[in-house]
């Protein structure tokens, strides 16, 4: 199980992440004109994704600091992966990188994205994980809690979650679990997310990750 930690792109922030334990790294560049506050691609350091709420202004800038990948958040459908893979390749020839090094990690936050999932199955070869946000989603439908009465996932998340699974089987990329909700138990959810088939992850702060990757280390050993 490897532990995705999302970051805001801070330089603080981004220092204590590529030092955490963590097995990749989401950074939030919203509104960053400046690439000084992106990780830094170097021997050894984990591979980082970078996110914006507003891509049509902030891709360029992201695209200077050469990530492993762009996240595509609000992910509604094939056709958004493909539009976004379009506008990559453009970056990538004025950048000087090369041809579809950039990969896109989709995240389901709404009831369409839920809705559209089986497309993803034959999106095109950038894409190299799904993730989710059982939070947002949770938001979009209204639903005044995420668990029911036994402390598992409410109905509506619990599938999702398992489109989410199957999905990534089907596209033969990475299975990436929803950050654990307030209040909620982070081993068994990690442990849950194991025996589910998931790759990875979501986690929201270093210590989280360095937990992911002992848990996971326990388990399997």
């Amino acid at each position: 199980m490897r532990a995705f930690l999302i970051v805001p792109g801070d330089a603080r922030a981004v220092a204590a992440a590529m030092a955490s334990d963590a097995h990749a790294l989401i950074v939030d560049v919203t509104g960053l004109a400046s690439p000084a506050f992106f990780p830094e691609r170097r021997q050894g350091a984990p591979p980082f994704y970078l996110r914006s709420h507003n891509l049509e202004r902030d891709l360029p800038a992201m695209m200077a600091a050469a990530p492993h990948g762009i996240v595509l958040p609000r992910c509604e459908g094939a056709r958004d992966i493909m539009r976004l893979g379009a506008r990559l390749a453009v970056e990538e020839a004025m950048q000087g990188l090369t041809d579809g090094a950039t990969q896109i990690l989709a995240f389901i936050e709404t009831a369409r994205g839920a809705l559209a999932l089986h497309t993803l199955a034959d999106a095109g070869e950038r894409l190299v994980g799904i993730a989710w946000d059982a939070a947002a989603v949770k938001a979009e439908i209204g639903a005044p809690t995420a668990r029911d009465r036994a402390g598992g996932l409410s109905s509506p998340l619990a599938q999702v979650r398992a489109l989410i699974r199957l999905t990534a089987a089907a596209a033969r990329v990475t299975a990436i679990d929803t950050p654990c909700l307030p209040g909620g138990d982070l081993a068994g959810e990690v442990e849950a997310a194991q025996n589910d088939g998931f790759e990875a992850k979501l986690v929201l702060e270093p210590d989280q990750a360095g937990f992911v990757r002992e848990f996971s280390g326990r388990c399997q050993g």
